[in-house]
């Protein structure tokens, strides 16, 4: 894989935090924030080192089989949180399972008992704690307050 080049594949597994494995068959594997396990991406490799590519993010070319509901916030998709609302709960506490498991693994050397993820009975509505940001909702826009535009740290999504 070359730096600043596209390269599309299928997303294989995800990593804590929200880190997709894609594999793009001969060319190799790389690691895109933002993507689900079954998905088939667009992407451009933005840092290669130590054989390990890093790609941006450009396009969702296939859902993932995993995404079985429509989102609940109209703000989905511009905003950056709320990253799994496409997925049913259920899927949602698998995937979380698999990330919680993987990094244990990682780090307990020996076996040990994994009694898994405990799902909430309250799906929507349960945040105690919301970070808004003054900024442009644009470049030179006017002055607004919300939430970090997705993949991006200067924009802001209006969410009130």
């Amino acid at each position: 894989m070359k730096k600043g080049v596209e390269y599309t594949g299928v997303v294989t597994k995800i990593a804590f935090p929200n880190k997709g494995e894609v594999d793009c068959g001969e060319d190799g594997i790389a690691s895109v924030k933002g993507t689900l396990p079954g998905q088939k991406v667009k992407f451009v490799v933005s840092k290669k080192r130590s054989g390990k590519a890093q790609g941006r993010l450009k396009e969702i070319i296939e859902k993932s089989p995993m995404e079985d509901v429509e989102p609940n916030c109209p703000h989905f998709g511009d905003c950056g949180g709320c990253s799994y609302q496409t997925m049913s709960y259920e899927n949602q506490l698998k995937l979380k399972e698999d990330m919680v498991k993987g990094i244990l693994d990682n780090a307990i050397k020996g076996d040990y008992r994994f009694e898994g993820i405990l799902g909430s009975p309250v799906q929507w509505g349960y945040r105690n704690k919301m970070e808004f940001s003054f900024g442009d909702e644009f470049k030179d826009g006017p002055l607004a307050l919300g939430m970090h535009k997705k993949n991006s740290f200067h924009d802001i999504v209006t969410v009130g």
